[in-house]
């Protein structure tokens, strides 16, 4: 993964602790990750949506799930909503990959498994809720990728 000009402070709280706060990306920091790629942005309203869809989430007390719920939503609505002109599903996947980054996770998943998923997302051939369901199964804690 590239090096990305995010700042990545927006947080939201879950409803057992303070301490798993969940930092999630804003619209500027997806921007930035499109931009890195070498595209533009077409839509940045759905963008925006996009943020403000994961910030009206309701917060679950099993934070794993949580954390998997998020990436699924960044992972499928940049992609199926095709906010850019271009890399789309390099962004989605990105975007998810750094979001679980930030908050101390990595998906135990090849790049062939990433490309293959996001593959499916594009051609409709994965719901979303399977979609939270395969993350969830591939979550874990660390930065190792």
């Amino acid at each position: 993964m590239g090096k990305y000009k995010t700042s990545f402070t927006k947080k939201i709280m879950m409803m057992d602790k303070e301490d798993n706060d969940i930092i999630i990306p804003s619209s500027e920091d997806i921007i930035a990750i499109n931009k890195t790629l070498g595209f533009n942005i077409i839509n940045q309203g759905a963008v925006d949506f996009l943020i403000a869809r994961i910030e009206a989430k309701t917060p679950k007390k099993n934070y794993k799930r949580q954390i998997a719920t998020i990436a699924a939503i960044l992972w499928f609505e940049i992609i199926r909503g095709h906010p850019f002109a271009d890399g789309n599903k390099r962004t989605a996947t990105e975007a998810m990959k750094l979001f679980l980054k930030k908050n101390n996770h990595r998906l135990n998943t090849t790049l062939g498994g990433l490309v293959y998923i996001s593959m499916k997302i594009a051609n409709n051939e994965i719901s979303y809720q399977t979609l939270i369901d395969w993350i969830y199964e591939r979550l874990e804690n660390g930065n190792l990728h």
